[in-house]
């Protein structure tokens, strides 16, 4: 008689385990990523918004001392990073797999600088 539960069972894990399947690999998990580098330089400090893609929040580091840097590797979609009470000099950059895709060296009048790479296939 326990042969009998573990066929039920087992289908169900069987079943479960197929649409997990289906979830990640429909986000891309099993398909291309990159490797994107961030980056801020300049002197003095600023405080920087940044996101990787598949990260719905973003995050944000205040009165950060420059330069700054965050590495990841993610899958597509849209990286950014901007700065705001960014001293004059101050740049951004993105890097996907060690080669520069945006920079922006300037800060705007209000001290703001901002780069951005949406990666597809």
């Amino acid at each position: 008689m326990t042969s009998s539960k573990a066929g039920p069972f087992a289908k169900l894990l069987l079943t479960a385990g197929a649409l997990s399947l289906t979830a990640v690999t429909g986000c891309g998990v099993f398909g291309k990523s990159w490797d994107v580098k961030l980056e801020v330089v300049g002197g003095g400090s600023g405080n920087i918004s940044y996101a990787f893609s598949g990260d719905n929040d973003g995050k944000s580091e205040t009165g950060q001392k420059l330069p700054w840097s965050r590495s990841q590797n993610v899958g597509f979609g849209f990286n950014d990073v901007s700065v705001t009470d960014a001293e004059p000099g101050t740049a951004c950059r993105i890097y996907v797999d060690g080669k520069l895709k945006d920079e922006q060296r300037k800060p705007d009048a209000k001290g703001g600088v901002s780069c951005s790479v949406n990666l597809q296939d």
